[in-house]
């Protein structure tokens, strides 16, 4: 594409089904999406499903089955348990008549029952993303230059403590800055599941490029929807000597923590 597309991904004549577009691109293959737009893209989706009571996803668990292509993909959504306080949803992702992503979103009754005494939400202790530096997005993360990519040209990033080139734990601000959907509005679930799916990047414990530590899965569990545009990840990661590892962080906005994500991590030495 010579123009910078309208969105990460493209509504079409039919409402289950999405045009994938460059913006969608993950730098770690040749074309290959970013497990945080998909992640955005189920996650709108999903909030369009009826419930019986005012309801708000609480987690989100997506197995990634292969690398899924930028082609179009269709989404089914399939309410395996309905309740006025609990709802569990299925939702399968298909493209070119392969089933590439599974996800299970479980959302809960939305009401304002208060705290119980002396309980509060933990405040956050970020630094403003405004005070701190913006990255290059031509040298952030992995992947060729020059190549339209999720993580370079659909967000804007600020790290606060180490970063992608630093091994380590790490704690990044993420801002969205592309509608997921063309034509729609990001929503607050959507900028934290795209935020949610960088604990392996920001928390990598080596920057050698001969290792692969790809994550086949996304575990994202909710305590609230961020306010404001900005979201915030503190991640760290721990590897097994058995190929295997766990890459979690926490997810905050200015005011107080949001919810805590979980990736399990394949590891290997690269081919070649």
């Amino acid at each position: 594409m010579n123009a910078t597309p309208l969105g990460v991904y493209l509504p079409t004549d039919d409402p289950d089904t999405y045009e994938s577009t460059d913006l969608a691109n993950a730098g770690w293959y040749d074309e290959g999406q970013h497990g945080g737009a998909l992640a955005a893209l189920i996650g709108g989706h999903v909030e369009s499903v009826p419930s019986l009571a005012p309801m708000q996803m609480t987690r989100f668990t997506m197995e990634l089955f292969r690398v899924v292509p930028l082609i179009p993909l269709r989404i089914e959504s399939t309410v395996v348990r309905e309740g006025k306080r609990i709802q569990v949803i299925q939702v399968r992702v298909f493209g070119n008549g392969e089933e590439m992503t599974r996800a299970y979103v479980q959302r809960l009754r939305l009401e304002d029952v208060g705290l119980p005494q002396g309980v509060g939400e933990e405040a956050s202790n970020l630094a403003a993303p405004g005070v701190l530096p913006a990255v290059d997005p031509d040298a952030w993360a992995h992947g060729p230059q020059g190549k339209v990519m999720a993580h370079r040209n659909a967000i804007e990033v600020r790290e606060i403590e180490g970063g992608f080139q630093v091994p380590g734990p790490g704690s990044i601000w993420v801002r969205v800055t592309t509608p997921v959907i063309a034509g729609k509005e990001n929503t607050p679930l959507q900028r934290l599941l795209f935020t949610a799916d960088f604990c392996n990047g920001v928390a990598r414990l080596t920057t050698e490029p001969n290792w692969v530590f790809m994550n086949p899965d996304l575990t994202v569990n909710i305590n609230r929807l961020p306010t404001g545009e900005w979201v915030a990840l503190k991640a760290v990661s721990y590897y097994s000597t058995d190929g295997r590892g766990i890459a979690t962080g926490t997810l905050w906005d200015m005011k107080s923590f949001l919810g805590q994500s979980t990736q399990t991590l394949f590891l290997d030495r690269a081919e070649g």
